[in-house]
Order: C-alpha cells, then structure tokens, then sequence
C-alpha cells in the first residue's frame, strides 16, 4: 500500500505504514499497554451486610471498652461500679457514635483514639478520672509517655456538640 497524500500535510510530519493482521490496542508512542483479557483483574468484594456491619461495630465498641479500662485504677471510688455503663452510655450518644468508631488518619487503632481521650478529659474534669496528669494517663493507656494522644488528654472534642452531650450524661450520673 502506497500513501498517498493530497494537500499541503504541513511541515514535520511523518507518516508510516504498518501491516498488521489483527489489532486489539495500536498506540505506537505508549510506552506500555496492558490488556486484561485472561481474568486476572481483582475480584469486587461485595458490601458488607447490615450484620456484618453491626459486628464490626459491637467489636470497636468492645475495643473501645477495653482502652478505657486500662483507666480503672484511677476511677474514682463513687465511679467505679458504673464505670463500664458509663462509657456505654456515652458511645450510644448519637452525636460520639457517628465519628468514634471511624480512626480517620490515625494509626494503629479501629476507632477514634483522639475523641476517646478528649472524652476521658471531659471525665476527669467531671471527678470520673482521679488522675489529671496526661503524662502518666498516656503511659497507662499506650505504654509509651509521648504518644501523640497524650495532647488530646488535655482537651476537650472539637465537635461543640460531643462535649455538650456528653457533659450532660456526666451531669446526671452525679
């Protein structure tokens, strides 16, 4: 096959003629094409179900209680047999719900560390948490005296709402 040009093509140009029995991609300046015909594309998971769902979330809500109770030596004495429903109390809040089970960019946790720590604030400020130092509260809970949640043992949830609701809940269980 000749080519066979009408026209002015313009300066530049270049032309090539190929011979070629069967194409399926022809990209000459790509430097790589992949073609996914043999079945190797990763399969698509399925959405979890609504019982799965609620499992991975009882199982936060476990791991939640499991953080807190590193705390239980230092729960005040009128605090101390109703520690563990107070917490239940407050991740059934729907404003600590939506977000405490979501780690967000944090690592090594399932749930929210920086909220459950602005939480224990709130509860120390209440009389819950005897200990007020976050140092020594931030060595008990990750074992290491300058984690980075040792800065939200200092303070309160961002989210007005948060701390409202749960100030609240702490209010009525004086």
């Amino acid at each position: 096959m000749d080519i066979k040009i009408e026209g002015n093509p313009g300066t530049g140009n270049s032309f090539h003629e190929y011979h070629i029995n069967n194409v399926e991609t022809f990209a000459p300046n790509a430097t790589t094409v992949i073609n996914n015909h043999y079945g190797d594309r990763k399969p698509v998971q399925a959405a979890p179900s609504k019982a799965e769902e609620k499992a991975a979330l009882i199982q936060r809500q476990q791991e939640i209680l499991d953080y807190v109770s590193n705390l239980k030596q230092y729960v005040a004495l009128e605090w101390k047999n109703r520690y563990e429903s107070t917490w239940r109390s407050i991740l059934a809040l729907p404003q600590v719900a939506a977000v405490i089970c979501e780690p967000g960019k944090q690592k090594d946790t399932t749930f929210n560390r920086n909220l459950v720590a602005n939480i224990l604030y709130l509860m120390s400020e209440h009389g819950v948490i005897t200990e007020r130092n976050a140092t020594r509260l931030t060595e008990i809970l990750e074992g290491d005296k300058d984690h980075p949640v040792r800065a939200q043992l200092r303070s309160k949830p961002d989210d007005r709402g948060i701390t409202e609701a749960v100030n609240k809940l702490l209010d009525k269980g004086q």
